[in-house]
């Protein structure tokens, strides 16, 4: 067991060489799908047969990695949280019946070469619906944390995002049946690669005309909140510095959005083949300067579970931006793309379990260090030193008192949600000089 938790953790080099050459054939995959309509005699061909089989095997492989990573990773909050233990169990199903999808379509092109429609009409609706699920549910969640008294900004923005993002993946999901159900049932490599449009004026219609602008706004509501969770993570990093950090995913993200915000005009551009390719690679590096925000704040923090979970979310940003920026609506042959879709549901339980847990650890946190500072301002031999040269002495021994304080109340929240949140000696030391600052400052006035 200790082994497995070794291997699947970020501390494995194998663990690193894993996931990046996952990301990679993703990566690959990602570009052959939007292109696919110029690239139809290299996908047709053995070549390209055989690459899509090693994407898929590698995707297999990838996935059953992911899930025993994600598993190691949250033991302890399964162990105490009927929500993640569920969670986690449907994901997990999900996934492999999506790898069965999968199969079964490799196994129809090999034996009949072809497929039927149905296979990519599934991926659709259970990735798009399965993620719209997870992502309400965790909405819901967050939205009945802030209304319990946790009147978090972050909190608040991770959930209108969420829901935001949820009702998104709601119309994908319904738009993308309503295109492929216009295709041939049975898909050759002769099939025609052609693009259906929604009724004119029809809900759908009027929804993918806006889509960008609504994805972009579920999108700076979580840049925002997350800008919120990482800086109280980010002490030893200058104000500067980190607004730089967090503002770079626009940058990413901006770019694969050109066309539709009429900076770039790919409608009379005879590059279309190199803009889209520029356009999947932008995508993949808005998930990478996403994951870079919170993958640089965990690495100035001490080994901690808290640690744990922002990398989890960075590779979930990685993962999310991978699959929820490609679809299936082409119909190609082989249908490039289908893995990256199929993925969508692990990677936004990556993203959301990461973002849900570091919240929880923060309140946490927080509400632990308020418990210290009243129980500071309740020290009548510490406050009364102010100004003496017993305050140092006084200051050490009340450091000691409030530890095994600090050590009995981390470890009551840590039994409630399965989350540590140590508190050093050093920082009790800082947050009781913090008060006796604010009574000197009181006493001035």
């Amino acid at each position: 067991m200790a082994s497995d938790q070794l291997f699947f953790s970020f501390n494995s080099k194998y663990s690193i060489l894993i996931i990046s050459f996952f990301l990679v054939l993703l990566g690959i995959e990602n570009v052959d799908a939007i292109v696919a309509r110029f690239l139809m005699q290299f996908n047709t061909s053995p070549a390209g047969m055989t690459l899509f089989i090693v994407i898929s095997i590698g995707y297999i492989f990838g996935q059953f990695f992911l899930l025993r990573f994600m598993n190691s990773s949250s033991n302890a909050i399964k162990a105490r949280s009927k929500l993640i233990l569920n969670l986690h169990k449907a994901v997990s199903i999900v996934q492999w019946v999506l790898v069965g999808n999968i199969i079964l379509l490799i196994i129809q092109m090999v034996l009949f070469s072809s497929y039927t429609i149905l296979s990519l009409v599934f991926v659709a609706y259970v990735s798009n619906f399965m993620t719209a699920g997870l992502l309400f549910v965790f909405a819901l969640r967050f939205f009945s944390w802030y209304k319990s008294g946790n009147h978090s900004l972050g909190i608040l923005l991770y959930a209108l995002a969420f829901i935001i993002l949820a009702v998104s993946e709601v119309f994908a999901g319904i738009g993308s049946g309503y295109l492929l159900w216009q295709k041939d049932y049975v898909i050759t490599p002769a099939s025609e690669v052609h693009f259906r449009s929604f009724p004119e004026g029809s809900l759908l219609d009027v929804f993918f005309s806006s889509y960008s602008y609504v994805d972009y706004s579920s999108f700076l509501l979580t840049l925002i909140a997350s800008a919120l969770l990482l800086y109280h993570y980010s002490k030893k990093t200058r104000t500067p510095k980190m607004i730089i950090i967090i503002a770079l995913p626009i940058l990413g993200y901006t770019a694969t959005i050109l066309d539709a915000l009429n900076i770039y005009d790919t409608d009379t551009n005879v590059n279309l083949f190199y803009y889209y390719i520029f356009q999947s690679l932008a995508s993949i590096s808005g998930g990478i300067l996403f994951a870079f925000s919170f993958w640089f704040i965990s690495k100035r923090l001490p080994e901690s579970p808290v640690k744990t979970f922002l990398r989890i979310a960075a590779l979930g940003f990685i993962l999310l931006y991978l699959s929820n920026h490609t679809d299936v609506n082409s119909a190609t042959y082989p249908q490039y793309g289908i893995n990256s879709l199929s993925l969508l549901p692990l990677a936004s339980y990556f993203v959301l379990f990461g973002l849900y847990s570091s919240a929880m650890s923060l309140s946490q946190d927080i509400t632990l260090r308020q418990h210290l500072r009243s129980i500071a301002k309740n020290d009548n031999n510490l406050l009364s030193s102010i100004g003496t040269a017993q305050m140092e002495r006084e200051v050490n021994r009340a450091v000691g008192e409030l530890k095994e304080v600090a050590d009995e109340q981390e470890k009551e929240l840590a039994e409630k949600t399965g989350i540590e949140t140590p508190v050093p000696e050093s920082e009790i030391e800082d947050y009781l000089k913090q008060v006796i600052e604010e009574v000197a400052r009181t006493r001035k006035k």
